[in-house]
């Protein structure tokens, strides 16, 4: 049959077949060749354009491997621990953590000793401790001046306040303004302020009173009251202890006038003793350095002034601390040779000798009173204070007069000292022998001279001596002083 039948069966032909297999087989043996050139030499991977980039099969799937590291460049691990490093030195300097800083630098310089980055790292580092030091150093130095101005106040506020107490105002004014001189800041202190708020108008009190006294003392010195303005000047201390060279000047004024008015001048060739008495023994010619002694007896009033400025004890008579009213310018009694003494040595004088003292009552010549003629026969007629006096006036109790009572100016010595005898028995300087009856134990006695309103007339002879024990007190008993020429 010649007609081709489509649904015949075809025998299918062999070569095709084959081809394909051969196919398989010489693909399979190059990708053997390809793996295995690949492990052993590293590929370098070259980038070729898009367009020319040939298109090669997929191979088959494979593990992972690490992706290989760049040759060209390597980081060594020792660069990674310096940058490291140097960002901590930074930060911590940024910080002002100096020793993590400087730690930090050390390990970096061992990793690269001269590196460039180093350098100003280095300087900020010294810089910033410097400035560090400079600060910590301030701080130090303000809190220690803190704490020394507070001890400063304390000294200056103790020293006020202890000032304020002994009214010493000027004292207290220098501790404050001498702590505001140091601390000018403080002017506006409370407490500052407040301490002088305190003070001020104590001060001003006192500086009225003392004031006051001193106008009180210039009027009394104006008036020839010489005593009563040396004690109306010092009492003005009390309420202002510090003005003292200002009182202490006028009242050395008060002394020299007082002396100048007040004391005698005595000179030349005199007689002293007489041979009457052994005691008095002989009568003799002397001629003595040239001396002043006082007008007048000392008076309660002229030692009032002494115990004024110096606190001594008052004679027990007083009652008090001020002479009785009417008998300021009687002489002061109950006193002692040595409270004698240290007035005479306050007032800046001396008391006189026994023979100083006899020179100037009895004068040049051999007169037994100072007056020139012997003792008043009249009962009317006295020239001294002594038991006569009150045995003619008995209806008035005996006792001491003024120093300068006008009845009694008749009997002034030669050299114009008055009441030299009778009113007071005086002391001397001169010492005496211890009398033989005294019961009392042993002292060197002192010379009393001129007798007093308790005796009579005799014991008013200007030759006369009496010895008496210093530490004994007397009712009739007071003194005068001398003084050198200078």
């Amino acid at each position: 049959m010649t007609v081709n039948d489509a649904s015949a069966d075809r025998k299918p032909k062999g070569w095709p077949l084959f081809a394909i297999a051969l196919i398989v087989v010489l693909l399979a043996g190059f990708l053997i060749l390809r793996w295995r050139k690949k492990e052993e030499a590293p590929v370098v991977i070259k980038e070729q354009p898009a367009a020319t980039q040939p298109v090669t099969p997929t191979p088959a799937p494979v593990e992972p491997k690490p992706a290989p590291v760049d040759p060209v460049k390597p980081v060594p691990p020792a660069e990674n621990d310096f940058d490291k490093k140097v960002a901590e030195a930074k930060k911590s300097i940024e910080t002002k953590d100096w020793d993590s800083a400087a730690a930090a630098l050390d390990a970096a310089r061992k990793l690269k000793p001269a590196d460039p980055a180093l350098a100003p790292l280095d300087a900020a580092l010294a810089e910033g401790r410097k400035k560090d030091d400079a600060e910590r150093a301030e701080r130090m130095r303000v809190a220690e001046l803190k704490k020394q101005q507070e001890r400063d106040w304390g000294l200056a506020r103790d020293a006020a306040e202890k000032a304020r107490v002994d009214s010493r105002w000027d004292q207290a004014f220098k501790a404050i303004d001498d702590y505001l001189e140091k601390y000018p800041a403080a002017k506006r202190d409370s407490e500052v302020e407040s301490l002088r708020r305190s003070i001020t108008p104590l001060r001003d009190e006192s500086d009225k009173f003392f004031k006051d006294k001193m106008t009180e003392a210039l009027k009394q010195f104006a008036e020839g009251r010489y005593a009563a303005a040396i004690a109306s000047a010092e009492s003005a201390l009390a309420f202002y202890p510090e003005r003292q060279a200002q009182v202490r000047e006028f009242q050395q004024r008060a002394r020299e006038v007082q002396m100048e008015k007040s004391m005698v001048r005595v000179s030349g060739t005199a007689w002293i003793g007489s041979d009457a008495r052994d005691d008095e023994k002989p009568l003799r010619q002397v001629k003595l350095p040239p001396f002043l002694i006082d007008k007048y007896p000392v008076t309660n009033e002229d030692y009032f002034a002494f115990v004024s400025a110096t606190g001594a004890p008052v004679p027990p008579i007083w009652g008090g601390r001020r002479p009785p009213k009417g008998r300021e310018k009687h002489p002061v009694v109950f006193i002692t040779w040595g409270e004698a003494n240290d007035y005479a040595t306050w007032a800046g004088k001396r008391l006189p000798t026994a023979e100083e003292w006899e020179v100037a009552a009895r004068g040049p010549d051999k007169r037994e009173f100072p007056w020139d003629g012997g003792f008043q026969e009249k009962e009317d007629l006295f020239f001294a204070n002594s038991l006569e006096y009150w045995q003619f006036h008995k209806n008035q109790p005996p006792g001491t007069t003024p120093v300068d009572h006008k009845e009694f100016d008749s009997g002034v010595s030669p050299f114009g000292a008055y009441g030299m005898v009778g009113n007071v028995w005086q002391w001397t300087s001169t010492a005496a022998p211890v009398p033989a009856t005294s019961t009392r134990p042993p002292a060197e006695f002192r010379v009393l001279k001129g007798g007093s309103f308790m005796t009579p007339q005799r014991a008013l002879r200007c030759a006369n001596v009496y010895a008496e024990d210093p530490r004994l007190p007397h009712p009739d008993v007071g003194f005068r002083c001398a003084r050198d020429v200078k």
